[in-house]
């Protein structure tokens, strides 16, 4: 049934676009509302990744996180096979704010030393016990990474997580 449903909604949002001349972005901020957000319009468009060649996934978490607040979560998958991205976001509209929680999944074809810019990511916790590694950028956001090889093919798993606040029409990000 829950299959249905979703096949139901990716089929909604290919065709609708088309048979009523609405824009991705409209479609998108529809299907948020019809699940409750309605008050976080530009803060979604500001953080969504409509991206080419991508599948969608929208869904409403039951109840509240603590007191009146409505959270809906779209999965985003985009990229090609070997090189693909998987990004989790959660939107929680609380009577006074906006919030975007999101995970990312990159998966890289090669190994994590070819997929990770030193330049930009540094080691900030080896764990020799464990089959992750954990990065840090400057501007404090952590990254797991986790190397595995099938056969001769070695693929770069990386992680990452980031909360995103709306207060005063501002965006603040979090760790």
């Amino acid at each position: 049934m829950k299959k249905n449903l979703l096949s139901i909604m990716m089929i909604y949002l290919a065709t609708s676009s088309l048979v009523f001349g609405q824009s991705n972005e409209q479609i998108l901020l529809d299907s948020f509302h019809k699940y409750g957000i309605t008050k976080c319009d530009s803060f979604i468009l500001e953080n969504s990744r409509l991206e080419g060649n991508a599948n969608l996934f929208i869904s409403k978490h039951k109840g509240g996180i603590d007191g009146p607040s409505t959270e809906v979560s779209i999965i985003t998958i985009y990229g090609k096979k070997g090189d693909s991205v998987k990004v989790d976001d959660s939107y929680i509209q609380t009577a006074k704010n906006c919030f975007l929680d999101s995970r990312s999944t990159v998966t890289n074809s090669g190994s994590c030393e070819s997929s990770i810019d030193s330049n930009y990511w540094h080691v900030s916790l080896k764990m020799p016990d464990k089959d992750y590694t954990t990065y840090k950028n400057r501007y404090g956001i952590e990254m797991q990474a986790k190397e595995i090889s099938v056969g001769d093919l070695k693929a770069c798993i990386k992680e990452t997580s980031i909360r995103i606040r709306k207060l005063n029409g501002e965006q603040k990000r979090e760790k």
